[in-house]
């Protein structure tokens, strides 16, 4: 069963849009000394709809060689046909991952429905040899997979479980409620990670564990040692440097981010433009400001403890 906080991983790019693997690899090294579960490799934060599907097996295989099993690795592996995404996914399995992340089908939205997305769902499953783990991100694709065909879903036993990016804490309660015991829900988002751990869910996949990965284990270990008010206050301070780096400066502000954070954020790939000054200069005066706030809440919380 995956549990815990997985991030998926930047693609860092060289000026020549080629991918920059040198710095791939010091970012690779650097999340596996943290308490990180696992890595998301071709996540949207990967920018894989910018990859030739060459390049996608290229870096897939390539970071699950340097990982060598000391993190757990998730592969994103959905494409818009049936049989294409059978034939990465058994791909990325032969590469050594350890699960997939697969996108529903989206290019032709009026005729996808809740009958569509069960049967492509069940032939993808049923024709590949690793996990699946269902990726429902409706701000990128434009459809959502309700509660009630997550439901039908989870009960075959090679879907082993939904990251939900939709933000809808009523529709992933509603999951909670009634897939398989043994089906795993993550939240798709820092901004939610505290009300969905507490009505169920088992972890998440968070753009935002890029650059602060530490702080988003600490919630969920905060959340499992039943220290809510400290958890509360973690998760409301989180609220505004996620919303930078995902929903309003996007790819290129996470960049910034890991820039800042001592990582290689690179470039990101055209026709994504980097992060203009102006907007850089917010991203990085509400990063220092997390980092200031976060000092002093860990230090109000240890004064208290220690009475």
């Amino acid at each position: 069963m995956l549990k815990g906080i997985y991030t998926p991983i930047v693609t860092p790019f060289k000026e020549n849009g080629d991918i920059d693997y040198e710095s791939m690899d010091f970012n690779l090294e650097k999340w596996i000394q943290t308490d990180l579960d696992g890595l998301v490799v071709l996540g949207s934060n990967g920018e894989f709809a910018y990859l030739s599907q060459e390049e996608k097996l290229e870096l897939a295989t390539h970071v699950i060689m340097k990982v060598d099993k000391r993190k757990k690795i998730i592969v994103g592996t959905g494409c818009e046909s049936t049989r294409e995404t059978i034939k990465f996914s058994n791909q990325a399995a032969q590469a050594g991952a350890d699960a997939v992340l697969v996108l529903p089908p989206h290019y032709y939205k009026k005729s996808m429905n809740d009958e569509v997305f069960f049967a492509y769902f069940t032939e993808v499953a049923n024709n590949i040899d690793v996990p699946l783990m269902i990726y429902n991100m409706p701000g990128n694709t434009g459809v959502n997979l309700t509660s009630s065909v997550i439901a039908r879903l989870s009960k075959n036993k090679n879907i082993i479980g939904i990251k939900d990016t939709s933000g809808d804490i009523i529709q992933i309660g509603e999951m909670l409620r009634d897939v398989d015991k043994d089906f795993v829900v993550f939240a798709g988002s820092a901004g939610y990670l505290l009300p969905a751990l507490c009505l169920g869910a088992k972890g998440a996949t968070l753009a935002l564990a890029n650059i602060l990965p530490e702080d988003c284990c600490r919630l969920v270990q905060l959340y499992h040692e039943n220290k809510l008010a400290e958890a509360r206050e973690l998760q409301l301070k989180m609220i505004e440097i996620n919303k930078l780096v995902t929903g309003v400066y996007g790819i290129p502000g996470l960049k910034v981010g890991l820039d800042q954070k001592g990582y290689k954020g690179g470039l990101p790939r055209k026709p994504l433009l980097p992060l203009e000054q102006s907007k850089k200069e917010v991203l990085l005066k509400t990063l220092e400001e997390y980092d200031q706030q976060s000092s002093w809440v860990q230090e109000a919380f240890q004064t208290s403890s220690d009475h």
